[in-house]
């Protein structure tokens, strides 16, 4: 009797643990089916967040996202730069960047001051851009270094020149749809080397995301 009551009590016991396991497995699957749901639908939110912004003008645009991320080509970085924007008014702010080319890094710091408009807008800069090297080695291969570096400064490899910069440009924004916040633009560029007060054009083209 003892024996059939024991027998009994464990097969209970592993009923008991299986339906358990069942409704472990079961709440797990309901969990996981809701977090996907969830994280669908918030998705699918920003998604349509994104589809209906639209920014009446770039004022608007730059009012709203105050920091704007990018890259540039040519200009006060030289080859090649990246660009960290920092809209202090609506049509006011700041730009700085970080640049390298053969044989040189860059820096450029500037104020920006943009018109208003639609998904056209005309801007303009004015700043300051160092461009340096250090490591001893220079291929003279840029045009604007070749002309404001003196012979022993090209022979070392090692120098520092400094420029006050000028811009006016003009950008493209998308002012609405999933693509909403991008620039796009193209300028003219003004270098005077500060030692010499040498005069030397230039352009650059770059594209900005504002958030």
């Amino acid at each position: 009797m003892n024996k059939f009551v024991l027998g009994l009590g464990s097969l209970m016991l592993v009923s008991s643990v299986s339906v358990a396991q069942v409704n472990l497995s079961a709440d797990s699957q309901s969990i996981t089916t809701k977090a996907r749901a969830i994280e669908q639908e918030y998705s699918q939110n920003l998604r349509e967040e994104r589809l209906s912004t639209t920014f009446a003008s770039n004022l608007k645009m730059r009012e709203q996202r105050k920091v704007g991320m990018g890259m540039a080509v040519g200009g006060t970085l030289g080859v090649a730069g990246a660009l960290l924007e920092f809209n202090f008014e609506d049509a006011d702010g700041a730009v700085a960047g970080f640049g390298t080319g053969p044989g040189y890094n860059s820096i450029a710091l500037a104020w920006k001051h943009t018109f208003e408009g639609d998904y056209l807008s005309p801007y303009t800069t004015a700043g300051y851009s160092r461009w340096y090297n250090s490591s001893g080695h220079f291929d003279g291969s840029s045009s604007i270094l070749d002309r404001v570096l003196t012979d022993s400064e090209k022979k070392s490899g090692q120098f520092g020149t400094d420029f006050l910069t000028g811009s006016i440009g003009l950008q493209y924004n998308q002012l609405s749809g999933e693509l909403s916040g991008l620039g796009v633009y193209a300028e003219l560029v003004a270098l005077v080397e500060v030692k010499r007060s040498q005069f030397i054009p230039a352009g650059a083209v770059g594209a900005l995301y504002y958030f």
